[in-house]
């Protein structure tokens, strides 16, 4: 029995070992990520960061939709965010009315889009497992108090179950 024991224990020892090497190198971390340059015609372009992005599919009534979400971290004195909805839960090119955004820039502006024609968000990968990959890309007009703005990027982040 012993000899039987003293052959198993390296032999576990050494499984495990593989097994978390294993688990370590094979896992890609995704790194959210929703950039953007907000164009205004009075004020010229603004590049805009946001490290917290959130994708999840939510039920609208009867109808499905994706939000992409982004700000800044809760100990950031930085404010400001947004929000993409498109009317839709697939990879694919969302245009118009199937496209609704709400923008808040650093100054606590609202900015929102109206259904113009040339909005447009473009899903190109969308894994919906739980921490799955989702990015895409966007090019929306919005507008607020101030004016309008365009708003030209693109997200990467981990879908939210």
């Amino acid at each position: 029995m012993k000899k039987s024991l003293v052959r198993v224990v390296p032999l576990l020892f050494v499984i495990c070992f593989a097994l978390a090497c294993k688990k370590n190198t094979s896992s890609s971390a995704i790194t959210p990520s929703l950039s953007f340059t907000a164009t205004s015609q009075t004020n010229g372009s603004t590049a805009i960061h946001f490290p917290n992005v959130v994708v999840a599919v939510q039920e609208v009534d009867t109808l499905h939709s994706t939000l992409i979400s982004g700000q800044y971290a809760d100990t950031s004195s930085a404010t400001g965010s947004i929000s993409i909805r498109v009317i839709g839960d697939t990879t694919g090119t969302y245009k118009a009315n199937a496209v609704l955004v709400t923008y808040v820039d650093g100054q606590g502006n609202i900015y929102n889009s109206s259904g113009d024609s040339t909005d447009e968000v473009t899903i190109t990968k969308f894994s919906k497992a739980a921490g799955g990959l989702v990015t895409g890309s966007f090019d929306l007009t919005v507008t607020g108090t101030p004016g309008s703005l365009v708003l030209a990027g693109s997200f990467t982040a981990g879908f939210l179950n």
